[in-house]
């Protein structure tokens, strides 16, 4: 009877443990957001910064916060198995979608809130279309819904990129949003968090794609860190070139450096990098495409 009991006991999800994942995640999305929202406090004014970084700011660490001190408990981190791995990096991943999409919505990429002049069907249409940025962001993918026909800062006729158009912090984020997917929200918390959170290695095979996963160093920990720094070498690399060598502004060329590596392809232009027309910017950005597809084991 005890075994009955204990056997369907470990066939139930450990909610702590998601509530644990979950909330950490949600904690660490504030470090982006806020440095987002100094970089846009910088580039576009503090109105613009406050109304489109402070609520996701407070939305993302009150939830973060009301997981870890409501649904955990004093063993969480040792009760971690693939089975609540898989599922936190289900749920995690949406959730960080939903606070990376609110910076679009407030911010004016799309039809807000806070926009003049929207009605409550380009408002609902606005926060859909900033969730699908988002997602493309976080996700890679590399599509994008920002045209004239979707945000009120282009004008048909008058504003001849769109893209271009838009806040520049608020395109440093868009940016962003690629540049953390492409290694992982979940990957980075093993590099910060893995001594939190535990069960670093069922949480990295339930966050990587491919068959296994190699360790460069003995520790996952370490492992996380030389993947990140190898990410953050490149990408660094990328940015130094593309300004220095060709001559793109350090705005674009900074986009651009987040968005190569990840292999995602977000530009601050609608013509992407057609728009330079130079065989020496290409060049640069082929090459460090090149070294994103290599496996950095």
């Amino acid at each position: 009877m005890i075994w009955k009991r204990n056997s369907r006991c470990d066939k139930q999800m450990r909610r702590d443990v998601l509530s644990l994942i979950v909330g950490w995640t949600m904690m660490a999305m504030i470090i982006p957001l806020s440095f987002s929202f100094l970089v846009t406090w910088w580039l576009d004014g503090f109105g613009t910064a406050s109304v489109a970084f402070l609520l996701p700011i407070m939305i993302s660490g009150l939830i973060g916060g009301s997981l870890l001190s409501i649904g955990v408990r004093s063993d969480t981190t040792e009760r971690l198995r693939d089975r609540e791995a898989f599922a936190a990096v289900a749920l995690a991943w949406p959730v960080a979608v939903f606070i990376g999409s609110f910076p679009f919505w407030l911010g004016g990429v799309f039809h807000g809130p806070f926009t003049d002049g929207s009605e409550m069907s380009d408002i609902a249409r606005g926060f859909v279309n900033s969730w699908f940025e988002s997602m493309s962001g976080f996700t890679t993918t590399g599509a994008t819904v920002i045209e004239h026909s979707m945000s009120p800062n282009c004008i048909p006729g008058t504003t001849p990129d769109c893209i271009n158009a838009q806040p520049r912090g608020i395109l440093i984020w868009r940016s962003l949003t690629q540049w953390l997917g492409g290694m992982g929200i979940i990957m980075l918390g093993l590099m910060l968090l893995s001594r939190v959170l535990g069960g670093g290695m069922a949480l990295a095979r339930a966050e990587l794609t491919g068959p296994s996963l190699s360790r460069l160093r003995p520790e996952l920990q370490q492992t996380a860190i030389a993947l990140w720094t190898i990410y953050i070498v490149l990408t660094t690399l990328e940015i130094i070139l593309l300004w220095g060598v060709a001559d793109l502004t350090i705005f674009d060329a900074f986009n651009h450096g987040l968005t190569t590596m990840p292999s995602g392809g977000f530009s601050t232009h609608d013509a992407s990098i057609g728009y330079y027309d130079s065989y020496l910017v290409e060049s640069i950005i082929i090459f460090f495409m090149f070294f994103a597809g290599v496996n950095f084991t």
